[in-house]
C-alpha cells in the first residue's frame, strides 16, 4: 500500500472518531440530517459548476452515486440509533469493524486479494475490536455483543460493506486527484441528504423540532469532519487496490475513539480494552508493511 495512501487514512482516522466523539452527545436522527444538509447546501453549487468547467464526472459515476447515498443513509441511521441505545465504544468499535473481513473478501471477488500478512493483520484487527467492548474477562457475554443497540451497530456495519466497495468501484472510474476525490464526495453526501431524509420518512418519526443557532453551528463543525475524512478515504482509493487495507487501517479511528471515550465522556479503558487496543496496533503495522 502507498505510504501517501496510509498517512491520508491516518489523518482521516483522527478526524473520523472526533466528529464520531461529538455526535456521540447528539441523541436525535436529525443531527445527521444537518450534518448532510449543511456540506450539501455549502459544496453543491461549486460542484455542479466543476461539472461545466472540468471533466464532467456524473455521467460516469451517477449510478454508484445512488446505490451509495442509500447506504450511507442507513449508516446515519444505525449510528444514531446504535448511539442512542448503547456504550460508545462498544457500538463504535463493532460497527466499524465487521466490515473488514467482508471488504477482504470484496477484493478476493474483484480479483485483488490480499497478501498473506495483510489478511493476518486484519484478522488481528478483527479480534481486537471484538474483545475492547470488555472491561474483564468476567464480563464477557453474548447479551453484550447482541442487544436491540448491537442490532443497529450490525445495520451500520452493512451499510458501510455496501458504500465502501461501491465508492471504491466508482474511485476507479473517475480521474484520479484529491479534486475528483472532493466531487465525488460533495455529490454522494447530497444523495444520502435525499435517501436519509425519505429513510426517515419511511421509519415516522416525528417531525424535528425547530433547531437553534447553536444547533446548526455545531452541524456547520460537525459536516467539516465528516467530509473531511471521507474525502480523505476517497482519495486513498484511487491511490490502493485493496479497498480491504484501506477499511482496516481506518479502524485505528477506534483506538483513537477508546481513548476519547475514557477522556471526555469518563467510559472506562481497563487493562483488557488496552491490550485488544494494542492488538489492533499490530494488525494495522501488518497492513502497512505487508499489504
Amino acid at each position: 500500500m502507498p505510504p501517501f495512501a496510509i498517512f491520508l487514512v491516518l489523518l482521516s482516522s483522527f478526524i473520523h472518531a472526533g466528529w464520531n466523539l461529538t455526535v456521540r452527545n447528539q441523541h436525535t436522527d436529525y443531527a445527521f440530517l444537518r450534518i448532510v444538509v449543511v456540506t450539501t447546501v455549502i459544496g453543491l453549487g461549486p460542484t455542479l459548476a466543476a461539472e461545466f468547467w472540468q471533466r464532467p464526472i456524473l455521467g460516469q459515476v451517477w449510478g454508484y452515486l445512488i446505490v451509495a447515498g442509500f447506504f450511507q443513509a442507513t449508516y446515519y441511521l444505525g449510528l444514531s440509533r446504535g448511539y442512542q441505545h448503547g456504550d460508545f465504544t462498544v457500538i463504535y468499535p463493532i460497527a466499524r469493524t465487521l466490515p473488514v473481513l467482508l471488504v477482504a473478501l470484496g477484493d478476493v471477488v474483484r480479483g485483488h486479494a490480499p497478501s498473506p500478512v495483510a489478511w493476518m493483520g486484519m484478522i488481528l484487527v478483527s479480534v481486537g475490536c471484538l474483545f475492547i467492548p470488555l472491561e474483564s474477562w468476567r464480563g464477557f457475554s453474548l447479551a453484550r455483543y447482541w442487544n436491540r443497540s448491537m442490532l443497529w451497530a450490525v445495520v451500520t456495519a452493512l451499510s458501510i460493506v455496501g458504500y465502501t466497495i461501491t465508492d471504491k468501484l466508482a474511485a476507479e472510474l473517475i480521474e484520479p486527484g484529491p479534486w475528483t476525490a472532493a466531487r465525488y464526495g460533495i455529490f454522494e453526501i447530497a444523495s444520502s441528504a435525499v435517501f436519509y431524509w425519505l429513510v426517515l420518512k419511511g421509519f415516522s418519526r416525528p417531525a424535528a423540532t425547530p433547531a437553534s443557532w447553536a444547533d446548526w453551528r455545531w452541524a456547520a463543525l460537525a459536516a467539516v469532519g465528516v467530509f473531511g475524512a471521507y474525502w480523505l478515504i476517497l482519495w486513498a482509493y484511487q491511490l490502493a487496490f485493496q479497498a480491504s487495507y484501506v477499511v482496516a487501517l481506518r479502524q485505528f479511528s477506534i483506538i483513537i475513539g477508546v481513548a476519547l471515550g475514557a477522556l471526555f465522556l469518563r467510559e472506562a479503558a481497563p487493562l483488557l480494552r488496552l491490550s485488544a487496543a494494542c492488538l489492533m496496533v499490530a494488525g494495522i503495522v501488518g497492513i502497512a508493511l505487508g499489504g
